[in-house]
């Protein structure tokens, strides 16, 4: 007979104050931590204090605690969202929306050091100036490391000139990342970003979350554009569309007449056709008025 597994109390007080959070709030964003500085995911917990809870948690107790809660709620999509977890995740529960949680993080970016044996994908640049370094044995690491030009003033370590050490896509090795930190350049870009969500049944990837609206409403107004045209060279008329024909006919035949008289037609915009309309509606009522008042006298 095999014995039961004895599971540690804290573990199981975790799986329950997941399933709990679960149950309190409706949004639950994944994000990355691997490469996120804590002074970063500390800093953001203060700005959304009262609004999200962080929770770094164990995959496996995450994983416990949503198998638990979907058993318990019968909420969909859960394990879609549990197969999207990553190793190294915080779960972020919030009932705010998910694109203004997304803003937030956009908006509180940090910048970081490079990290060493990592390609940078940024230039980095060295300004010139004071490093407030004194001299020593560091001067030699700013020359031979980095091969800064380098000159001592008041006893401290100048930058003669803006140096730029890394292009993108270069390896930065362990030696010069410590250097890089040691005189506080900071070029690269950390943003927190939410990696996978779910909203009360609903999955929202990550592509959907950070979608480009603007090129998105771009790419509508060309696809209605372009399928239009292909509607105008069909064989065919369609009453319901009588508007669009004309205005085509009328766009067409004024780039015509600009390109051999110089001159373009008028064409009339919806609301200047709607107030024509309303006048000759109205003239043929008055029309029709006096033709009966004419009647009773004729």
């Amino acid at each position: 007979m095999t014995e039961n597994k004895h599971i540690p109390q804290w573990k199981i007080d975790e799986i329950i104050h997941l399933i709990n959070l679960f149950k309190t709030y409706k949004n639950v964003a994944v994000i990355e931590v691997a490469h996120i500085n804590d002074k970063q995911i500390q800093t953001i917990r203060r700005i959304l204090r009262d609004k999200a809870v962080f929770r770094m948690s164990k995959k496996s107790l995450q994983l416990r605690a949503i198998e638990q809660f979907k058993n318990e709620s019968k909420k969909e999509n859960l394990d879609e969202f549990a197969n999207h977890i990553p190793g190294q995740s915080s779960l972020v529960f919030t009932n705010i929306d998910l694109f203004e949680l997304k803003k937030i993080f956009l908006e509180n970016e940090w910048m970081v050091p490079a990290k060493p044996n990592e390609i940078t994908p940024v230039d980095i640049w060295v300004p010139a100036g004071d490093t407030g370094l004194p001299t020593g044995q560091v001067i030699s690491e700013l020359n031979m490391t980095l091969r800064l030009p380098t000159r001592i003033l008041n006893d401290t370590i100048q930058i003669r000139e803006d140096t730029r050490t890394h292009k993108a896509g270069d390896l930065v090795d362990v030696k010069q990342a410590a250097v890089l930190k040691k005189l506080g350049i900071t070029p690269i870009e950390s943003l927190i970003k939410i990696y996978f969500a779910w909203s009360d049944g609903e999955i929202i990837p990550e592509e959907s979350l950070y979608m480009d609206m603007e090129q998105f409403k771009q790419d509508v107004a060309t696809a209605y554009r372009q399928a239009l045209g292909i509607l105008f060279e069909m064989p065919y008329f369609l009453e319901d569309m009588t508007e669009d024909y004309i205005r085509k006919a009328a766009s067409e035949a004024n780039i015509l007449n600009t390109i051999i008289f110089g001159e373009g037609i008028i064409v009339p915009t919806q609301e200047e056709e709607t107030q024509v309309e309303e006048k000759e509606s109205e003239e043929e009522k008055e029309e029709k008025e006096s033709v009966g008042i004419g009647g009773l006298f004729g």
